[in-house]
Parts: C-alpha cells; structure tokens; sequence
C-alpha cells in the first residue's frame, strides 16, 4: 500500500508541473522513442497540450535505430497513431536521432513554423470568401422549421489561431459540421501544428 501510495503521489506531482508548464508553453515538442512508441502518457501530453492551444511538435528520436525500414514505415505509423487522437494529423512528425544527429536541426526550423503558424492573422474578408465557399459546398444540417444560416466571420484572436461566425442559431450547427468548417479553414490557411478554435456566435437581435 505504501509503495502504490508513493507511485501515485509521483505520477500526481509530476502530470502536476506538466499542466504547468504546458500553460506556459508556446509550442511543446514531444519527444518518442521510435523504438518504444507512443505511450498512453506521450498521448495524454500531447492532448493536454493541445487542448490547452499549445503548437505541438512529435519528434520521434532513435529513428536509426528502427530495423528494417520501408518507405512507408513512418506513414504507415503516423496513420496508426492518428487513429488514436485524431487531431494528431494536423501535427508535424519529425523522425530524427539525437546520436547520429540525423533531422536534429531541423526541429529548431519546425518549432519556429509552429510558433508562426500560432500567430498567423487571416484578414476578414479572406475569413468570408472561405466560408462561403465551404457553405455552397457543403451547407449546414436543417431541420423542419429550424432553419440554420451562417451569416458571417473573422478571426478574433491568435495564439491559438481563433475564428468567431455569426449565425442565427448557434446551438443548431452540430459540432460534426464545425469540424467541417475548421479543417476547411486549416486547408486553405494551414496552421501547421496549431490547434484552431471556432465559436457561433448568436446574431443579434435573433430569437
């Protein structure tokens, strides 16, 4: 009892400073061992750090290490990965070794991407063009009697990157379809490693 006492006041204070530090970070860089995987913690990490609008980096070190490599060895691990937390797609993956120096410097190039990609600003009327765009192409869910319509947007912040739309029934549009609309949004602008809020806000003066 003592000992599993001591393991959990351990792992209490250290997922602790973790919360901490990932509220001061700007972008974290996760670091896996290629020849572990992503552990359950490295995935509880990267989702704490990307709910918290952290930028989020995944660097897999001791990649010279893993035997018989395909070319597909790292997409198809990639792809295994995103199953797991989707958002992880949006993610850059670096696979590198610390001995060998192979990709190393290359984080430092990816952390500052990241950090750009945070603070990237989208003018308003480019916001509008876009999500007309993704409306005429795929319009919002109605239901009988409950029409639903986007009117407009803008981006009301950065770090992370987020955009506000104006519409009339706010708690109408399923998240399935807000989805939609901030990967449009992240395929057009990009956002390499950033998290992207959206909030409807409700028109005023709409009932």
């Amino acid at each position: 009892r003592k000992r599993t006492k001591v393991e959990d006041d351990i792992e209490f204070y250290s997922s602790l400073r973790t919360a901490r530090a990932l509220d001061r970070a700007q972008v974290c860089v996760l670091l896996v061992d290629a020849t572990v995987g992503l552990h359950v913690q490295d995935l509880r990490i990267a989702t704490m750090a990307w709910d918290r609008g952290a930028g989020l980096i995944v660097v897999v070190n001791k990649w010279d290490l893993v035997e018989d490599k395909e070319s597909n060895t790292a997409e198809e691990g990639q792809r295994a990965v995103t199953e797991r937390a989707p958002f992880l797609a949006y993610v850059p993956f670096l696979y590198a070794s610390a001995l060998t120096g192979q990709r190393a410097r290359k984080v430092l190039d990816l952390i500052l991407e990241v950090a750009e990609a945070r603070e990237h600003r989208v003018p308003t009327a480019e916001v509008n063009r876009v999500l007309q765009e993704l409306i005429e192409r795929a319009a919002p869910p109605q239901k009988p009697g409950e029409e639903v319509k986007l009117l407009y947007g803008s981006q009301i912040g950065t770090a992370p990157p987020r955009f506000a739309i104006v519409c009339n029934r706010p708690a109408a549009v399923p998240e399935s379809y807000q989805r939609y609309l901030v990967n449009g949004f992240r395929r057009h602008w990009g956002f390499t490693g950033a998290p992207i809020r959206l909030k409807l806000r409700q028109r005023s003066g709409a009932r």
